[in-house]
């Protein structure tokens, strides 16, 4: 697999990213675990995810697959914004959701 530097930020990724909308609601956990696994196994380091899809389910099979790979090996990312909570600061990009977006999020990838 070949890779890429992401951004300016000087990671180095796959060149392909496996988005994980669908696991945990269209694709089944199982089934979702094993797409990661094999994804990793031929060289896909980098995962896309958001606290939104399948109400966090994707990011917890996320987590649940990788958890026997060191993490330095993968990059995880996800966003913030839509809604993952009631009321008018369940949303968005307020530093109250940012935070408690990426909360939720480290807890649900483990």
């Amino acid at each position: 697999m070949r890779e890429k530097t992401l951004g300016r930020t000087g990671l180095k990724v796959s060149e392909l990213c496996l988005g994980t909308m669908t696991f945990g609601g269209q694709t089944a956990k199982d089934d979702a675990i094993e797409i990661i696994k094999t994804a990793f196994d031929r060289g896909v380091n980098f995962f896309d995810c958001a606290d939104i899809y399948c109400a966090g389910e994707s990011e917890r099979i996320l987590g649940e697959a990788l958890s026997d790979i060191p993490r330095d090996d993968t990059v995880i990312a996800t966003k913030v914004c839509g809604p993952i909570g009631r009321g008018m600061n369940g949303r968005g990009l307020s530093r109250k959701h940012i935070i408690s977006a990426v909360e939720g999020s480290l807890k649900r990838l483990g």
